[in-house]
């Protein structure tokens, strides 16, 4: 059975334009269109036929433009029966990678990333601690008891704390901060896990506990200043050694 929710967008199409090109002219009206909120995550759009003769193109043309709505995430292709071409719906995941790949190719340093990582967090902290429940401040705890048995293992307890780090973000509620944090510790895995030796993996963990003290009874000035000192220090420690390989 057929439902509204399986109907093509009955948006406000009209013919494709050629200043540019006609595919170039599609993506800026569907690209429109989802900015302005006429369009939301899982919309469907039609098939490439029905599309096409929407905006009064050829299918070669039509193609184009899906082609590269696809390749920024904007749309998902779905082939077979019950396909078409839909908004896509959001991945945290693959927004954070698609950052940390843009970053990359920008050439940001090290210094860069972790300067950026202290006032996302610091920002992060503050929010986790005006927002967090009991239960939430129980699962940081409890994160940070599971990397106490990694402390020799200098790769897993940097990903652990990477796990940490997410769960912060996810109690302070704010996708944007989650996102732009994801990305850079992606990019700061390696750096953070390379030399942590069981006595730094430790210290680092009773600086951890102590703005997670702060978080659990509120106090957002507390917990954001703890978090910046701890960072700024490690900032210190990552730009006295040579890049890992």
């Amino acid at each position: 059975m057929t439902t509204m929710a399986d109907l093509p967008h009955r948006g406000t199409w009209r013919e494709a334009r050629s200043e540019g090109t006609l595919s170039a002219d599609i993506i800026a009206q569907i690209r429109d269109q989802l900015f302005a909120g006429e369009l939301k995550p899982g919309d469907y759009l039609g098939s490439e036929a029905s599309l096409a003769q929407a905006f009064a193109v050829s299918r070669m043309a039509m193609r184009d433009a899906l082609r590269t709505l696809s390749a920024t995430g904007v749309i998902e292709i779905r082939r077979g029966a019950g396909g078409g071409i839909r908004i896509a719906v959001a991945e945290l995941g693959r927004f954070a990678d698609a950052l940390a790949i843009q970053m990359t190719l920008l050439g940001v340093s090290r210094g860069d990333l972790i300067e950026a990582q202290i006032a996302t967090e610091a920002m992060i902290t503050r929010l986790a601690a005006e927002r967090a429940s009991a239960l939430d401040v129980e699962h940081l705890r409890a994160l940070l008891t599971g990397a106490a048995d990694t402390v020799a293992d200098g790769a897993g307890f940097a990903r652990l704390l990477g796990t940490f780090h997410a769960e912060l973000a996810r109690v302070a509620r704010n996708v944007a901060l989650a996102v732009v944090l994801r990305g850079i510790l992606q990019l700061l895995e390696a750096t953070y896990g390379s030399d942590t030796t069981p006595a730094r993996a430790r210290g680092v963990l009773v600086k951890y506990h102590a703005v997670v003290d702060a978080i659990a009874v509120g106090d957002a000035d507390q917990a954001a200043t703890r978090m910046r000192h701890h960072l700024e220090e490690v900032r210190a420690h990552a730009l006295r050694k040579p890049p890992s390989a």
